[in-house]
């Protein structure tokens, strides 16, 4: 790079402008080329030029008021002072005493020595700064001073406008005292920093030169380019810092502030030279932004070339980024190259790795890439486009978008983006997923479906059920994924059959019917694997076709009510039915049957409606043989309780609904009413049967009930309820299978017999619910009943449907039957008996059961006598009179002798006592110590002797149990004294026999003596008690057996509460139970302490407790032997732990110990020897081998006790069996004990003997059990085994257990001796936030262990700053911050939406706008060209009119409706007109009625001619009054032009009126104008017919008019009679001429009004469209807003996502944070 020609001129002094002229040519290139072969530079000048704002000086002389100073060269002279003020610019005339630092910027003017820059006095410290506006390069710098040149001063320079300063240079008269450590030279190289005294002398006084050159001349520069070279011209600010001020020394002796003021800085002039820095890209300058340009002034915006740009061309122009910037050198321009974006870019980038990475060729990277292109060079087509090969790589659209489905490509729909052979690549292609094909990969592969994005693969495998699909492969729909079933196949996977099928399998269709019974199930559905049908209650089966066992189905007749239990009426009876006794099964519903004769009645009682329907009532009956004509009416009437509400199902029932007639005809068994009856469920009714009529009032209508078959006509009557199969939702549910039911059941059903017979099916339907069978246990064979009709299988003689009561004829209903009554004939009413007792009804004088003997006491049956039995008997026998049953011991036919072993006389009346009593031989009869065959008793001696049995004789008996035992030797042989017989007996015991106990004393039986009866005295009635139980007679409250305890069913402590036993009855064995705990006694399978409860070991709902599944009581037994082992060895082990164990191998353990402490000893000893050594060497091997050996024997020990274990559960197992045992041979006990309590109860002898059975099995029990623990080897011995040796294994395992405690002993020790030395306060500080010194109560922020008062951990709080609190802090923060974004969101959403509706809605209105003026324009347009026809039209009708030969009265009937039209303002009224304008024209195309009119004046004409020739004279004379009618006529035609005028009129303002319309109208009066053109239509078509019509009368005219012609010479005789008759008509003509007058008027104001209102509607209208043209314009207005809205939302959805990305952020950094 050259420098600038330095080219100033100094006047001063020439040879230094010489010397850097010469300077500056040997050092510039040659400039020939300009900047178009090399770098270029801008000419250099004096950069103050234009820049005095830029110039600034820290003292000015001055500046603030006026200040003196003096001049040095004066001092020879008288001292002479001048002024300064720089408060105003210098002027030559006005201000030449200013100073200001822009007075040193060169002018070239003459006054330019008058002007000078001048400090303040007497100020050492001052500096000139230049701040420039950009960079530049600074060559020279030349101050001339007026006073002395400074003592010391530095020149500075910035690079970065003032940031940094650097020095230039140091000028200094003495250096080395003015800036020590500066050198003073030589230089060396240009940017060496030395301080130079050459322009620092006090010589001369003024005009002192200071000049500074950047690049010293003599120094060579090898480089002008470099960058050292190019930072050291660079400057944007230069400084010049004066630092000490040349005296003459007096300022030293004399302080004064005269002496100051002559020293001071002052200069003529300031040269800055330089150029605009270019970097050789630029030959010119130009002035910057928003600075003046001056002559001669340096400006600072380089004018780049080189494709460069920027204030000092320092940046490559804007796509010329290819190459790196860099200055121009020499004759190289090092020009920016630009970028190749092959034309699909205006922007690129330099990117300094890829230059590098191209070897430094190219680092330009294109920006913004065009037309779907990427790349550095925009050579590559962006993801999901491809290169086109048939393109150039420059053309726009050699990108195409790939064509391939985002969901079945990989990454997303990318294809192959060129062609690549070597890489298999080919453009445009796409690559598919695994199971995704097709050019698009938009299909799935065969045998997959439901392509998707989300699957990696594309399509998920057909999932086809081989069974159930058509084809044997797995095909499905490539979309939905269903596949191809078969025929009654269904499921996605045709894996389902359809519905009301099952079983799927390689049928042919499938799957196979449900075939479920319509009846028995609830719907045809079943399950697809079992084909199990959804049966309703009661039913099983796969099809629904069986009863459960133990239910039935209901007949239709199952509500059945007996004749015989009803009210019967007057004259009405019940006759009982006697079984056939044939041995057949039973087919009695009922008892009997019930006679009713006319005018009877019944009543039945209905309480049990099972459901609220509609039922058919079914009367059964039977006619006597008498009876061979019909009932005629039986009257039947329903008696409801109430009034029936009419929300109720038969609230539709009025009163005449319940009362009926039906006949009952002779030759049936049965009657259904004409129509059902509605019954309501819970409802009780009363049926009323009046039997009113018959044709023979003889009969009597016997009636009953029976069964379904009968072998013989049987009289019998009951009434049914039948459901009403028509109320049924099964059949009127109006579906196909309900109505093909309905069908079914209407084409089965019985018409005829007593039961209603038909299919399983029907059945099933028609029942309402399943009951169970219910049968009596006692009157049935089996529990299980027959399932159509649930009749159980009765024993003989029982019926019922339960078998649950006897029948007729027949008693005692029990497990064996009912028995016959056989009731007498002679005796007995009736051969019925009472089923209960079995008593028949007898006659008078009869008695017995069956009616068949005589009273009690009478016999001689039927001449029944009283028996004589002498007061001994009541009874005797019926027939021979011999008593029965003689008590008092005596016998005989008349009980009138004593019975053997008895004496006395039984006779009555023989004596006072009249008894027999017992021959004391020794004891009375019966007693087992009778041995007299009789006695009799002395009538002298009164002594009663005994006829002893052979072998006997009269001795004495004593009762062994309250005998002293040496009294006897046997059982039955005991001594008494012979003198009295008295026994020596037992204590308390008395009787000669010593056979009962004294008073207050009881239990002879216990062989020991008799037992005080021990009666509570206070709560006792009295000392006495059972003699037999010991029971004391007890006061109320008190109970036991010596009324100690509470009474019966109570518990307690008498003394204190007596408690009820809250025993539940379902669940005890007695009511009693436990006198002190109040526990109830539980039956089998029941617990609890109330017994409410299944106990252990059943199952199911209490009371209903069944015993679990064998299996329970295995496992229960192993469970509860678990628990027994389990408490055993957590005992045992707890025993151990407290107690600790000495076993055989503690030696051996404590011998280890030893002699690993004296090994520890060896090795802690400092002076080890080598004997030691040896020592610890045998002690370790030998320690080693006893560890050796010890682990060996434990391991044999555990072996050991893992085989005893097994053997003590064998045992735990054999114990239980035992306990078992023991608790059977306890419940035998207790039941022995409570039989033999009965026992004693009844017979203490019989109890004894019962007791002593007992005691022998009781001990054979004991002899079983002591052998069970006795017997080697015995159970309880192998449990000891097992015992002693789990005890040994434990003693050998205490000093494992103690060592392994010890350890962890030590090491818990351990683990809290650390967990005391953690320091908690530390910890608390940084996570809770304060040290927890004291209690948590008085901590704030709480700390480890502390709570708060509701149970929560209590860690930091309000003012805490630990990790806690600000962890929390952030948390809040965060969640406040996701909720007011979420909330902004939402606003922004909902904002969205109201503008997106708001733009929806101007779009609606937009287009309906748009809509409604299309409509408008074509409802214009119709109307125009209605308009158009309706020209057409009135054209048509004037030309009629205008014709001639048209009839008057016609032409006078078309004007008339002409003018009277009106055009309407509304739709309404358009309509009203054409219905006007199409009557009009049908009068007037009545030309029939025209053509008679012609006709008869055609005739009229003829006979006009005849008197014309009579008249022809006279019609001369009527010539000018024939004239005067021409003239009227005439008068008319112009009348009739008029109206033609008001027509065109009229016409004008319809087509307004049109106007108007088109522009108002809707499509509702588009409608009525397209009904108005088709009137028109149908108009102009009679019209046309009307021309036809009126030429046919122009014709006949003509012929008239010829035929008058030649009447005309008869006119004038026709003169007299036509007078009158003309001059009539001209008064007429007159009057309609004026009527015509006053019709145009009216029409003319009628048009007037018209043309007003189309005025009005034009300006409505004109309105209308303006406002629409506001609402476009409006429109427009709210589309910019939406717009601006839309931007503006824009811009906060940018804000909101970069909010929500510095959230994330701080969470980001929060949960980072330690």
């Amino acid at each position: 790079m050259s420098f600038p020609v330095l080219l100033f001129m100094n006047l001063i002094h020439p040879p230094l402008y010489f010397q850097a002229l010469a300077y500056a040519t040997a050092q510039d290139p040659s400039h020939a080329h300009g900047c178009t072969h090399g770098s270029c530079y801008p000419a250099t000048g004096d950069l103050l030029v234009g820049r005095e704002k830029s110039l600034k000086a820290s003292s000015t002389c001055g500046s603030r008021r006026k200040e003196p100073y003096c001049i040095v060269s004066h001092l020879q002279d008288e001292k002479k002072c001048f002024q300064c003020d720089s408060r105003r610019p210098y002027d030559t005339l006005y201000n030449s005493i200013s100073h200001r630092i822009e007075n040193v910027i060169t002018t070239f003017k003459p006054h330019r020595r008058k002007s000078w820059w001048q400090s303040e006095n007497g100020k050492p410290d001052v500096f000139i700064q230049l701040d420039l506006e950009a960079e530049f390069h600074f060559t020279h710098l030349i101050m001339i001073f007026k006073t002395f040149r400074p003592a010391a001063m530095v020149i500075e320079r910035s690079a970065d406008f003032g940031r940094n300063w650097q020095v230039y240079r140091y000028f200094a008269y003495d250096c080395a005292s003015v800036f020590p450590g500066i050198s003073t030279g030589p230089l060396r190289k240009v940017d060496d920093i030395i301080c130079e005294s050459r322009y620092s002398d006090i010589e001369p006084s003024t005009e002192g030169e200071v000049i500074y050159r950047v690049l010293d001349p003599a120094i060579r520069i090898e480089d002008p380019y470099s960058p050292n070279i190019q930072n050291q011209l660079k400057i944007t600010n230069l400084r010049v810092n004066f630092t000490k001020l040349h005296t003459l020394g007096d300022n030293l002796l004399d302080s004064r502030q005269e002496i100051k003021e002559k020293y001071y800085y002052a200069m003529y002039e300031l040269v800055v030279r330089g150029n605009c820095f270019c970097y050789g890209h630029a030959s010119e300058c130009a002035p910057i932004d928003g600075i003046v340009d001056e002559e001669g002034m340096v400006h600072g915006r380089c004018v780049c070339k080189h494709s460069t740009r920027g204030l000092n061309c320092e940046l490559c122009d804007h796509f010329y980024n290819d190459m790196p910037w860099r200055p121009a050198e020499g004759r190289n321009t090092n020009a920016c190259k630009k970028c190749n974006c092959n034309s699909h870019s205006s922007e690129c980038h330099f990117d300094m790795a890829v230059y590098l990475a191209t070897g430094n060729t190219s680092g330009g990277v294109c920006d913004d890439c065009l037309h779907n292109t990427m790349g550095r060079n925009c050579e590559m087509c962006k993801p999901f486009y491809y290169q086109d090969p048939s393109r150039d790589i420059r053309d726009p659209g050699v990108c195409t978008a790939c064509d391939c489905d985002p969901d079945g490509s990989l990454n997303g729909g990318i294809c192959d983006g060129h062609d690549e052979p070597s890489l298999g690549m080919i453009a445009g292609q796409c690559r598919c997923k695994d199971h995704v094909e097709g050019p698009r990969c938009d299909k799935c592969k065969l045998g997959f479906f439901g392509l998707s994005a989300e699957n990696p693969r594309g399509c998920q495998p057909c999932q086809c059920d081989h069974r159930g699909t058509v084809s044997e492969s797995p095909r499905c729909d490539p979309v939905s994924g269903d596949c191809f079933c078969k025929r009654l196949v269904t499921g996605r996977s045709c894996d389902q059959c359809l519905p009301e099928h099952w079983a799927l399998s390689h049928d042919l269709n499938g799957c196979r019917d449900c075939d479920c019974d319509v009846g028995g199930a609830t719907d045809n559905h079943c399950s697809m694997e079992n084909g199990q049908c959804r049966c309703r209650s009661h039913m099983t089966g796969r099809q629904c076709t069986q009863v459960e066992s133990g239910s039935f189905f209901m007949f239709l007749d199952y509500y059945t009510y007996e004749a015989e239990l009803a009210v019967l009426g007057q004259e009405s009876s019940a006759s009982p039915k006697n079984r056939t006794g044939s041995g057949r099964p039973s087919t009695w519903t009922g008892t009997g049957f019930a006679k009713v004769p006319e005018g009877s009645s019944l009543e039945f009682f209905i309480t049990n409606v099972p459901y609220s329907m509609e039922y058919d009532l079914l009367i059964r009956y039977e006619t006597q043989v008498s009876m061979p004509r019909d009932w005629q009416e039986v009257r039947v009437t329903i008696v409801r309780p109430g009034p029936i509400p009419t929300s109720s199902p038969c609230g539709n029932t009025i009163p005449a609904d319940d009362l009926l007639t039906v006949s009952l005809p002779a030759g049936s068994r049965f009657a259904v009413l004409p129509q059902p009856v509605c019954l309501e469920r819970g409802v009780s009714y009363t049926i009323q049967f009046e039997f009113s009529r018959y044709l023979d009032g003889n009969s009597i209508l016997i009636l009953g009930t029976t069964a379904s078959s009968l072998p013989s006509p049987l009289l019998y009557y009951q009434i049914s309820l039948l459901p009403r199969y028509s109320s049924l939702e099964m059949f009127i549910a109006g579906d196909p299978t309900s109505i093909a039911r309905k069908q079914s059941y209407e084409r089965y059903r019985c018409h005829e017999g007593l039961v209603v017979k038909v299919f399983r099916s029907v059945h099933l339907i028609t029942s309402l619910f399943f009951p169970a069978c219910q049968c009596d246990p006692q009157g049935s064979v089996s529990s299980v009943c027959d399932i159509r009709g649930g009749q159980c299988r009765c024993r003989p003689n029982i019926i019922g449907r339960r078998c649950d009561k006897c029948g007729p004829g027949t008693y005692g209903f029990g497990p064996a039957g009912c028995k016959a009554c056989e009731c007498s004939l002679e005796g007995a009413v009736t051969r019925f008996c009472d089923q209960q007792t079995g008593q028949c009804p007898c006659r008078h004088g009869a008695y017995g059961q069956r009616c068949d003997g005589c009273h009690a006491g009478h016999w001689g049956f039927p001449n029944c006598k009283p028996c004589v039995c002498n007061g001994h008997a009541e009874e005797c026998h019926q027939r021979t009179g011999a008593c029965v049953n003689c008590r008092d011991n005596t016998g005989g036919d008349k009980c009138d002798r004593c019975a053997n072993g008895f004496y006395g006389n039984p006779v009555l009346g023989t004596g006072s006592g009249n008894q027999c009593r017992p021959c004391p031989c020794p004891d009375g009869p019966n007693s087992g110590r009778h041995f007299a065959a009789s006695c009799y008793q002395d009538t002298r001696n009164r002594q009663v002797v005994c006829n002893c049995n052979q072998g006997y004789t009269g001795t004495c008996t004593c009762n062994f149990l309250g005998t002293e035992r040496n009294q006897c030797t046997a059982r039955d042989d005991c001594v008494c004294q012979r003198s009295t017989g008295q026994c020596q007996c037992l204590p308390n015991t008395i009787g000669l026999t010593c056979d009962h106990c004294k008073p207050n004393s009881w239990n002879l039986a216990s062989g020991r003596g008799c037992e005080a009866c021990g009666c509570d005295p206070n709560n006792a009635v009295n000392p006495t008690c059972n003699e037999f139980t010991g029971k004391c007679q007890c006061r109320r409250g008190f109970g036991g057996k010596t009324c100690t305890d509470c009474q019966e069913n109570y518990w307690g402590d008498p003394r204190v509460q007596c408690r009820a036993c809250d025993c539940d009855p379902r669940g005890i064995e007695t009511s009693q139970c436990d006198q002190k705990t109040g526990h109830c006694v539980c039956q089998q399978g029941v617990s609890g302490v109330r017994c409410d409860q299944c106990a252990r070991g059943f199952s199911g709902q209490f009371p209903n407790c069944q015993p679990c599944h064998q299996c329970f009581g295995d496992w229960d037994r192993v469970v509860q032997d678990l628990a027994v082992r389990t408490k055993s060895l957590s005992d045992r082990a707890l025993e151990i732990q407290t107690t600790g164990l000495t076993g055989a191998y503690e030696k051996a353990f404590r011998d280890l110990e030893d002699k690993l402490a004296l090994a520890q000893g060896i090795v802690n000893a400092r002076n080890t020897t080598a004997e030691g050594v040896a020592v610890l060497m045998e002690l370790i091997e030998d320690l080693r081998y006893k560890i050796g050996e010890t682990t060996d024997i434990l391991n044999h020990l555990e072996g050991d006790l893992t085989s005893v274990q097994n053997s003590n559960v064998d045992a735990s197992n054999e114990l239980s069996a035992l306990e078992r045992e023991a608790k059977e041979l306890n419940l035998t006990s207790d039941q022995l004990h409570r039989q033999l309590d009965i026992l004693k109860n009844s017979n203490f002898l019989g109890a004894y003997d019962s007791i002593r059975i007992s005691y022998n099995k009781s001990r054979d029990a004991e002899k079983r059990a002591n052998q069970s623990t006795t017997t080697t080897p015995s159970t309880v011995s192998q449990s000891a085994d097992t015992r002693r040796k789990t005890e040994r294994l434990i003693l050998a395992k205490k000093d494992e257990f103690n060592r392994k405690n010890a350890a962890n002993k030590r090491a818990l020790g351990d683990l809290s001796a650390k967990a005391q030395t953690l320091d908690m306060k530390k910890i608390n500080e940084k996570v809770c936030g304060a040290p927890n010194n004291g209690p948590c109560a008085d901590s704030p922020c709480g700390g480890a262990g502390c709570r708060d008062d509701e149970g929560n951990r209590h860690c930091g709080g309000l003012n805490c700053n630990g990790a806690v609190a600000i962890a929390n802090t952030a948390l809040e923060r965060s969640k406040h911050a996701e909720k007011q974004l979420n909330k902004a969101m939402g606003e922004v959403e909902e904002l969205f939406h109201k503008v997106a509706n708001a733009k929806t809605k101007a779009e609606e209105a937009k287009d309906k706008a748009q809509a409604a003026l299309e409509k408008a324009t074509n409802t214009k347009n119709k109307v125009e060209r209605s308009n158009n026809d309706l020209r057409d039209l009135i054209k048509q009708i004037r030309d009629f009119l205008m014709q001639e030969g048209a009839d008057p009265d016609s032409i006078e009937t078309v004007a008339n409706r002409v003018l009277e039209l009106s055009i309407p303002a509304s739709p309404q009224q358009i309509k009203h007109l054409a219905e006007e304008i199409k009557d009009r024209v049908q009068s007037l195309s009545n030309v029939d009625a025209i053509l008679k009119q012609t006709q008869d004046d055609v005739r009229k004409a003829e006979q006009l001619l005849k008197e014309a020739k009579k008249a022809r004279n006279r019609a001369e004379q009527v010539k000018s009054t024939a004239e005067t009618v021409k003239q009227a006529l005439e008068d008319a035609k112009t009348a009739q032009a008029a109206a033609e005028k008001a027509i065109q009129r009229a016409r004008a303002n319809i087509g307004k009126t049109e106007d108007r319309l088109a522009q108002s109208e809707t499509s509702s009066s588009e409608h009525d104008l397209n009904d108005a053109m088709d009137r028109l239509g149908r108009l102009g078509r009679e019209i046309h017919a009307l021309k036809l019509k009126r030429a046919n009368n122009s014709v006949a005219a003509a012929r008239a008019e010829e035929t008058a012609t030649m009447a005309r010479d008869k006119a004038t005789e026709a003169k007299q009679i036509l007078d009158g008759e003309l001059t009539d008509k001209y008064h007429t003509v007159q009057e309609l001429v004026d009527r015509k007058a006053k019709t145009v008027q009216e029409a003319k104001k009628k048009a007037e009004r018209l043309r007003n209102e189309a005025k009005d509607l034009l300006k409505d209208a004109q309105n209308k469209l303006l406002r629409l043209a506001e609402l476009e314009k409006g429109y427009e207005e709210n589309q910019k807003t939406l717009e601006g809205k839309a931007r503006q939302l824009d811009g906060l959805e940018d804000k909101m996502k970069a909010i929500l990305n510095d959230i994330n952020k701080q969470i980001q950094i929060y949960n980072t944070c330690q």
